[in-house]
């Protein structure tokens, strides 16, 4: 080969390790991975940290004094600004009941608390170094959707003044409904207008509160970001995409969470042959277990997974959230990267 066919040859190799990079922190779209407490969190996050550039740290909590307590994750933040990655001390109203709409009917509602609560979630990010603040309140009362608006607007403006961003987890949703209880205190319109970044979490479609189903069938997660991009400017959107399925007891009609890492062992132990529906692009399996018990598993695998990522580009969406750091695995990252970004 003469001197200009093996430079040619060279340049293509290098094109095409250079498309085959995955994120980093100049990546164009945003992509998120939720950091928890556990240790297996902060090793995903060390072994995969090239495929995100955002950093989400699950691991406050507020009551409904407005006092915001938990442990801040000081390795993994070092090590995430260490690769250039924005960080969110993600907050939420979770206490040992759950999520619980009694912290947040108070915080929304009592000046008091409600102070507290702004004063001491920007001392949180300005104390340990974020990049802003990820509030997530889920199972708030739909009354409280005009509270909970103005909470989120009074927030930005703080933490914009500042210099800090502000993200707020919303639940996924097909249309708006004022008087839905789950989903009624979200108010896309206005909460788009005022937050840097709407966190929709299209994910737990179906769970072990409920019928068994798909987690994120793709036939319910494309309309559900239709309607958010047609209420909210597309680059404020987050793509929420579960590294997770859920494994349903039939006959006791309950059911338990199984990560990403782990489905090919369930598989394997149990002798399950996967199946795919074609309605939903979501795959599932059915097993008897050792006592006889009837079970059924929706989960995610690497074609269902970036059919759903693939839809922040053809949205023009900010980006993915992934939740959880600790679920995954390499096949993971590399499923969500390939629906194009």
């Amino acid at each position: 080969m003469n001197r200009a066919g093996s430079l040619c040859v060279a340049l293509l190799a290098l094109i095409a390790v250079t498309l085959a990079q995955p994120a980093s922190p100049n990546s164009s779209k945003q992509v998120m991975g939720y950091l928890e407490g556990a240790e297996s969190s902060y090793n995903s996050l060390t072994a995969f940290y090239s495929y995100m550039n955002q950093l989400p740290t699950d691991t406050f909590a507020v009551d409904a004094h407005g006092t915001v307590s938990g442990t801040p994750p000081t390795k993994a933040l070092q090590f995430a600004k260490s690769k250039g990655m924005k960080t969110f001390a993600a907050v939420s109203n979770f206490d040992a009941i759950g999520f619980d709409p009694n912290i947040t009917h108070a915080i929304l509602n009592e000046p008091k608390p409600r102070a507290q609560a702004i004063q001491q979630m920007l001392k949180l990010v300005q104390q340990w170094g974020y990049s802003g603040i990820n509030i997530d309140f889920e199972s708030i009362d739909y009354t409280d959707r005009k509270a909970f608006s103005s909470f989120v607007h009074d927030v930005a403006q703080k933490m914009r003044r500042a210099g800090y961003l502000t993200v707020v987890s919303v639940p996924a949703e097909l249309k708006d409904n004022p008087e839905d209880s789950w989903t009624g205190a979200f108010d896309f319109a206005s909460l788009g207008k005022t937050a840097d970044i709407l966190q929709v979490m299209t994910y737990d479609q179906h769970g072990p509160w409920g019928l068994p189903g798909p987690v994120a069938g793709l036939n319910w997660v494309e309309p559900c970001v239709a309607y958010a991009a047609s209420v909210v400017a597309p680059n404020k959107l987050s793509l929420g995409i579960p590294a997770y399925g859920y494994d349903w007891n039939t006959a006791a009609k309950s059911g338990v969470q199984v990560f990403w890492k782990d489905i090919p062992a369930l598989i394997s132990k149990t002798g399950a042959t996967p199946q795919w529906d074609t309605a939903s692009s979501s795959p599932f399996f059915t097993y008897h277990a050792a006592d006889g018990s009837s079970h059924v598993v929706w989960y995610e695998n690497e074609k269902s997974i970036p059919l759903k990522s693939s839809l922040a580009v053809s949205y023009k969406l900010a980006g993915v959230s992934v939740f959880a750091l600790g679920y995954d695995d390499l096949s993971f990252w590399e499923a969500v990267h390939a629906g194009g970004f």
